[in-house]
């Protein structure tokens, strides 16, 4: 679990239990002042923390349970990348595996494992295959990733 989700957890958890505390203090009324005679001021005060503390309880904890679910669609996505990448052969692994160690978009000539027309044959199938974006300026080629293909 991340740090940041683990905050959001506890921060989420101590508001409830804040939450419960002052509901029963509020409806047990062991909050009435008498010495100035205001009890409604406490109750109002008790009420506007109340609801803060609830928005942030609930908030808190639809924000964990939505982050589970990205977590899940992503381990799902992953998952379904590397069956992908078992199906492609040899030169293609190589053009993504490139793509995948530079970080961002490469010219045709920056592949040096390939022959020029094995490199060529294999971008126009990952074209066709739409795992990569291929744009021609001028006499060069750029690839890179789809935006939809994250290795």
């Amino acid at each position: 679990m991340k740090r940041g989700k683990l905050a959001i957890l506890i921060i989420s958890g101590i508001s409830f239990i804040l939450l419960v505390l002052f509901l029963s203090l509020l409806l047990g009324k062991h909050l009435q002042v008498e010495s100035c005679e205001c009890p409604k001021m406490v109750s109002q005060n008790f009420i506007v923390l109340f609801i803060l503390l609830s928005i942030i309880f609930v908030g808190g904890l639809i924000y964990y349970l939505l982050s589970m679910q990205i977590e899940k669609r992503d381990k799902k996505v992953k998952f379904n990348i590397e069956r992908i990448m078992n199906f492609l052969d040899k030169d293609e692994k190589i053009i993504l595996n490139t793509l995948k160690n530079q970080n961002k978009e490469i010219t045709q000539s920056e592949i040096k494992e390939l022959q020029k027309i094995r490199k060529h044959r294999a971008i126009k199938k990952l074209e066709e295959k739409k795992l990569i974006n291929l744009k021609k300026i001028g006499n060069r080629n750029f690839i890179e990733l789809n935006k939809n293909f994250k290795l």
